[in-house]
């Protein structure tokens, strides 16, 4: 059987007892986002408040260790319960399609026991093995198997950025990604043979290579025809409804119809989800059994009595339309342009797409006349304990000379050029940049990096020299070390300090007014916790459309941006009077059937 009378096979298998399928993946999905996120969220705050952490990131992993021991125990315990649960969850449905396949013999609590029995033979040894497998391993992994219980195993954007702005590490990177993914589509049938034949994970691995062997563009291909009809299934159903909205705009029933619409898109992402899941699902089994065309044997028998089936999809559909109709409140005060919030535009060192050399007078001059709401920008200490604008501890990429910022004095790097987008300029002091930008009428926001000749002392030095000048004109400081964090706020408390999180691990619990976090881990949680507790939220970088619109919907305050005209226009786009197709479309893009949070 090809990869087309698969997806077919698969598709009909699926609408033939789709209320089964969605019960059972809806259900679990449920169960994970509202009972055990919340449970792993609150277990680690309390965890690190009651060993007085106050943050984690890869920045103070060593500390915690040699400072608090019981802390990092109880993150390591909480780990592998973590990656328990996310096997268990695999385990589940992988029972549980595999019991509907073949008509349902088991109860579903008999599929419970048997998802418990198969985790008897997991060990600590294989632990890394399913970390690999889940986040890395797996080709197309969050489209096969998504859960929100490895949404935080991402590499964070600025990483790849870095990755990808040296030739040589752009193509470590794709080789990375080409040999892991290639290792994925061997060991595909790695944890149905562990979990269905009970095997342990050596023998699995060695048995899945086996079985794989002179197959692996079939399978590729047979994985991308499901995500190519389940993108085709997504684009369709939500074309109509825009389409749809488009036309009811014109009406007096705009309103009631963009609800509606609304309503069946949100049932719609739900149902598809389940479908795609199930599909991958079918596949693994199918490939674990070398036999494409198992979804084509039906059962002789379906342990399923009609009335039974009638309650099934009578309870999918009850649960379905309650899920989704407790959002009705939300989806109207949406369409009234309520819930998106109108945040703060920062440019990003300085810099409006390419304008200008970052962190420069002549481009802060250029920038401010977009006028954001900050400047974002970026100080270091010199060999002579000075104050100069540089984000690089290291000169070579914009001079040219392989030395570092702290090894100069303030006259030395003052007499360099730096140039970049074609542009070229003066390296400028802290003082000469803050008076430039207090001349413009521009708020700066100040990120104190610290490098080699960096000491607390400076911190000190900092606040005598500039604090009473950035508070006057209503400028903000931000640091990726929290102990200058901790500094600033000791000797100046009326200064806005924001402390930069490149990682989104847990809440952190610090003396900062605010956090400036890297996008990729950002999520609403985070934005809610920190408006209970009165911080600002940063996000940075965004630089796209549609990463602005989803910061509009999580409700931060700023965005640092590199585009900041662009990001303006996106904001008056989507706050000022946008048609309810619009705002349908602006939906459209928050929605994913790779993110079940």
């Amino acid at each position: 059987m090809g990869a087309w009378q698969f997806w077919w096979g698969a598709t009909r298998r699926f609408y033939r007892n789709w209320g089964s399928y969605v019960a059972l993946i809806f259900g679990t999905n449920l169960v994970i986002s509202y009972l055990a996120i919340p449970f792993f969220n609150e277990a680690l705050e309390l965890l690190l408040k009651s060993q007085g952490v106050a943050y984690v990131s890869y920045t103070n992993f060593a500390a915690i260790a040699r400072q608090a021991p019981l802390a990092m125990l109880g993150m390591l315990v909480l780990l592998v319960a973590l990656i328990e649960l996310v096997y268990w969850q695999f385990a589940f449905l992988l029972l549980g399609i595999t019991n509907i396949l073949r008509g349902r013999p088991q109860t579903v609590r008999q599929v419970l026991r048997a998802t418990v029995g198969s985790l008897r033979h997991t060990s600590l040894s294989s632990f890394p093995l399913f970390v690999g497998y889940f986040i890395v391993i797996l080709p197309f992994g969050s489209f096969m198997f998504t859960t929100p219980l490895l949404n935080k195993a991402r590499i964070p954007a600025f990483i790849v950025s870095f990755l990808m702005d040296n030739p040589w590490m752009t193509v470590a990177l794709a080789a990375f990604y080409l040999i892991t993914g290639y290792l994925g589509l061997r060991l595909i049938a790695l944890l149905p043979l562990m979990i269905l034949d009970q095997l342990p994970w050596r023998i699995a691995v060695r048995r899945s290579w086996s079985q794989t062997r002179h197959r692996t563009l079939r399978n590729l291909w047979a994985m991308l025809v499901i995500l190519l009809m389940t993108g085709l299934s997504v684009s369709l159903i939500y074309g109509v409804l825009y389409v749809a909205q488009l036309a009811w705009d014109q009406t007096t029933l705009a309103m009631g119809a963009a609800t509606v619409n609304l309503f069946l898109m949100e049932i719609a992402t739900e149902i598809l989800i389940c479908y795609t899941t199930a599909l991958f699902m079918m596949l693994f089994i199918a490939l674990y059994r070398q036999d494409l065309s198992l979804i084509s044997k039906r059962p002789r028998y379906f342990n399923e009595p009609p009335h039974l089936k009638r309650w099934t999809r009578t309870g999918v559909v009850a649960g379905l339309v309650l899920a989704s109709g407790v959002l009705v409140g939300f989806n109207l005060i949406y369409l009234n342009g309520l819930a998106i919030s109108k945040p703060l535009i920062i440019a990003h060192r300085g810099v409006d797409h390419h304008n200008g050399v970052q962190n420069t007078i002549p481009a802060l001059k250029k920038t401010a006349q977009a006028h954001p709401a900050y400047v974002e920008m970026d100080v270091q200490v010199t060999k002579d304990h000075q104050f100069v604008v540089m984000h690089d501890t290291n000169l070579k990429t914009l001079t040219g000379k392989n030395v570092r910022t702290a090894n100069l004095t303030l006259a030395q790097l003052q007499r360099l050029t730096v140039r970049e987008n074609g542009h070229a300029a003066k390296i400028p002091s802290f003082d000469a940049y803050l008076q430039a930008a207090h001349q413009s009428g521009q708020r700066l926001l100040v990120e104190i990096k610290t490098n080699r000749a960096y000491t607390r002392a400076d911190t000190r030095r900092f606040v005598q020299r500039y604090g009473a000048s950035l508070k006057q004109h209503h400028d903000q400081v931000q640091t990726l070390s929290y102990r200058v964090m901790s500094d600033l706020k000791q000797r100046d408390q009326q200064q806005t300090t924001s402390y930069i999180l490149p990682y989104n691990l847990t809440f952190p619990h610090t003396v900062a007014d605010g956090y400036t976090m890297e996008v990729t881990t950002l999520n609403d949680r985070f934005v809610d916790k920190a408006e209970r507790a009165h911080k600002l939220v940063y996000a940075w970088d965004i630089d796209d459309e549609d990463q602005m619109t989803q910061m509009m919907f999580m409700g931060v305050d700023g965005v640092i941006t590199n585009n900041t005209r662009q990001m303006q226009r996106q904001v008056r786009t989507t706050t000022e009077h946008p048609s309810y197709a619009k705002l349908l479309l602006t939906f459209m893009n928050e929605l994913s059937l790779t993110d079940q949070s």
